[in-house]
């Protein structure tokens, strides 16, 4: 950032007084705050004066330009199109459906064009590389419904994503695309809980309908980062923070994807979808097992 003319003129004569030679250019004490009545002093010293303000002049415009040029250079390499695996994220999260793309021949880009009007549908993106015999840059890709929860695009909409994307892609790029329902969780959990706080079912006693359990699991699902790692430990720490729990316990933890067997899961998981839900054929109020053991109170 440019300094100001004050700053510059100041630091030059603070150079001078650390001059021995120059100490016969007279006040040995200047700074900019007066300089603008020097200026005009009838002191045959005084050019020196105009001579360091000329020089701080240049030296700020000089600097005034160099902010400019830095700008424009950042301006330009923010659209410039990189080809990095963030870059095809971005890329998906600024489809429109709906809307056509032109060519911009001074970017040399597609790009949707201003003032367009198609809706920006995806929510989700994250951006994976597949490296094997047919070597891949993998999207995985959702929207929200109406609710606010995650779901797969539509079939009509897919078929617009993928020739949008295949037209801003790299030339020579061989993308996969995903976009499909979200793997399914399947818990089987033990906690000792305080029932002085719980009751039989898990349910909060001070507030009708609230399951601290259930919802500390749902929360931690629901903040997990798209295409994020479910953690095992990460859950049970979330489920040890509930009131009225004193120790949970996962006795089985297995996901799906699609119609898929279920596998288990040992410490971490990434859903093949990018997200995940408990599976809505195992709620955890049926697969929630809830004890009372007095020896841990």
């Amino acid at each position: 950032m440019a300094r100001t003319i004050i700053q510059i003129y100041d630091e030059m004569i603070a150079e001078k007084q650390l001059n021995a030679t120059l100490t016969g250019l007279q006040p040995n004490i200047e700074s900019g705050q007066n300089l603008l009545t020097d200026l005009t002093s009838a002191s045959k010293v005084a050019i020196w004066r105009l001579i360091f303000f000329t020089v701080a002049v240049a030296i700020w415009t000089h600097e005034q330009i160099f902010d400019l040029h830095k700008l424009e250079i950042e301006k330009r390499a923010s659209e410039l199109i990189t080809g990095t695996l963030r870059w095809y994220s971005e890329q998906a999260l600024a489809f429109q459906y709906g809307d056509i793309l032109v060519w911009n021949n001074n970017l040399l880009k597609y790009e949707y064009s201003s003032g367009s009007t198609g809706q920006k549908i995806i929510a989700r993106a994250s951006t994976i590389e597949v490296v094997g015999a047919n070597n891949q840059i993998r999207i995985k890709i959702a929207k929200l419904n109406t609710a606010g929860k995650l779901v797969p695009l539509s079939g009509t909409e897919q078929n617009s994503f993928t020739a949008y994307i295949n037209r801003v892609k790299f030339a020579g790029v061989n993308l996969a695309i995903t976009n499909i329902n979200p793997d399914q969780l399947k818990l089987s959990i033990r906690v000792y809980y305080n029932p002085l706080i719980l009751t039989s079912t898990g349910e909060l006693i001070s507030t009708s309908g609230v399951f601290p359990v259930e919802n500390a699991i749902n929360t931690y699902i629901a903040n997990l980062p798209f295409d994020g790692v479910f953690n095992i430990n990460a859950m049970i720490d979330k489920i040890q923070s509930a009131d009225g729990v004193i120790d949970p316990f996962v006795i089985s933890c297995d996901a799906q994807t699609g119609s898929t067997p279920y596998i288990p899961i040992t410490q971490n998981y990434t859903a093949n979808a990018g997200y995940l839900e408990i599976d809505p054929s195992f709620p955890l109020d049926d697969i929630s097992v809830i004890i009372y053991n007095p020896i841990l109170l």
